[in-house]
């Protein structure tokens, strides 16, 4: 069961202006005050503006330990370099983590279908002897944080582990093995139900808010000299397509779809996203996605592209990139990936760290941009540049977490009932299927709302004179209508 996701901080109000805003008619039933007032309250005529719902996620990287557990093997170090990374998150308005649990057919936890992870341990298939992804979980949410398992879909091993061999719970049979890569192979069917078998053994067994992938799925580096060898597999599986290069963006596709189809039938309130390279011939070329058709058919709850390049280089391919991934996946959401590692080095266009809060600006102006991803921690805590103190500019506006995953079935809670002011308080009726409560400052009808904050109460203690209104949001951050609005 999840727990509640309280408030969390967004983009800069200067920023928010150019969001998108939600209009919501309010609940104007009787709500027992008869319509025209609320203990010490006046019910107010007007329907304001919702202010948009922005998340705000860090990439945590495990492979080679890039940022956890950095080659700490003992349990209370690493649990203190994870609580340490999530504190700081905290601190800027971070409110989800996206964690890398499978970044080498490998496991951050107890698997049926692969081992556990060399880099918790040292060792390939080492129990660490306590439940880390459990852990991480439950830290995140007590954090009012998400936690999104990110998942590599078909990397095995790389040259530095070819000596090893394949670990006996890795049928041989799925493993295409070129000079510098080992993959699973994609071109197999059974290879696609696997990855979604790992999938709903993820999702089944931990309390997950999201399956992430990254944009490796058909390699594009690591081959040899002969490139990619799938010419039988195309022979014996690619009847339906024109030619090879659509038998592979075939593959991919169906993978994507499987594993929507898995979560929807395990756990639907799970969410999917997708974080290809902002390069879109990289993606429909190189790692053979189709990201707009994947788009298209609702196989994930949001892209999230690596817009990795500064708006001020001597070439904008920020700007342009930006603007393509919004108008051609406006089928769903979208957050904008942004790279620390520019402020890290000495190239003039990262020389300052404002840049961060210009690239966030632009996104913020496109309609279906529903918040930003940083990668990775590891810059982030070491602060380059200072850009820490752009992060919580960026972010320093509260809002809602976006609400992503569900299968359309289970409606959004009833807005709250019976508003009324007593003694300097806000009070409403507890509403079936609510979590907790957003609570809201009336800025004028159809003007844009200032979110309070949240609660799991059915009360607010008002601080100043104004107008006021709830909404319910369910635990998956499903929100209702607005409740009358009420002066005080």
């Amino acid at each position: 069961m999840k727990i509640k996701r309280l408030l969390t901080l967004a983009a800069a109000a200067a920023i928010i202006a150019a969001c998108d805003e939600k209009i919501e008619q309010p609940n104007n039933g009787n709500n027992g005050n008869n319509g025209n007032n609320g203990g010490n309250g006046t019910i107010v005529n007007e329907v304001p503006l919702l202010p948009a719902a922005r998340m705000r996620g860090a990439w945590m990287a495990t492979v080679w330990g890039i940022d956890w557990p950095m080659g700490d093997y003992s349990e209370s170090g690493q649990k203190k370099l994870y609580t340490d990374y999530l504190d700081l998150f905290k601190s800027l308005g971070i409110n989800a983590v996206f964690f890398q649990v499978r970044g080498m057919a490998d496991a951050f936890y107890k698997s049926s279908y692969e081992p556990w992870s060399r880099y918790i341990t040292g060792t390939l298939g080492k129990d660490p002897g306590y439940d880390i992804l459990g852990f991480l979980i439950d830290e995140a949410h007590k954090r009012d944080m998400e936690f999104h398992a990110w998942i590599n879909p078909y990397r095995v091993s790389t040259t530095s582990y070819f000596d090893e061999g394949l670990n006996p719970m890795i049928p041989e049979s799925m493993v295409k093995k070129y000079e510098g890569i080992w993959v699973y192979n994609p071109a197999l069917p059974e290879v696609r139900q696997r990855i979604a078998d790992i999938v709903r053994e993820i999702i089944s067994k931990y309390d997950v808010d999201g399956i992430h992938m990254d944009d490796y799925f058909y390699p594009s580096s690591g081959l040899g000299s002969s490139g990619l060898d799938d010419s039988a597999e195309y022979s014996k599986y690619g009847s339906g397509y024109s030619s090879i290069e659509d038998f592979r963006r075939g593959n991919i596709y169906e993978m994507v779809k499987l594993v929507k189809q898995t979560i929807l039938s395990t756990k639907p309130e799970v969410a999917f996203t997708i974080g290809p390279q902002g390069n879109y011939n990289n993606n429909y070329n190189s790692q053979y996605i189709d990201i707009p058709k994947v788009c298209q058919d609702k196989l994930i709850d949001a892209v999230i592209p690596q817009l990795y390049w500064s708006t001020t280089a001597s070439k904008d391919y920020y700007t342009p990139r930006l603007e393509w991934f919004s108008q051609n996946i406006s089928s769903v959401p979208f957050l904008v990936g942004h790279t620390l590692s520019g402020f890290a080095g000495d190239k003039p266009e990262w020389s300052d760290a404002g840049e961060f809060e210009t690239q966030c600006s632009l996104a913020e102006q496109k309609s279906n941009c529903i918040g930003h991803l940083i990668y990775n921690s590891n810059t982030l805590k070491k602060n380059p540049k200072a850009v820490q103190i752009n992060i919580r500019n960026a972010f320093s506006a509260k809002a809602l977490m976006p609400h992503l995953g569900g299968d359309g079935s289970v409606p959004a809670p009833a807005a709250p009932e019976n508003l009324a002011v007593a003694g300097g308080e806000l009070h409403w009726d507890a509403v079936d299927g609510a979590r907790y409560y957003a609570v809201y400052k009336s800025n004028g009808n159809r003007v844009r709302a200032t979110l309070l904050g949240t609660t799991e109460e059915q009360s607010w203690k008002l601080s100043a004179s104004g107008k006021y209104f709830v909404t319910a949001l369910d635990a998956h951050n499903a929100q209702s209508k607005i409740s009358v609005v009420i002066q005080y």
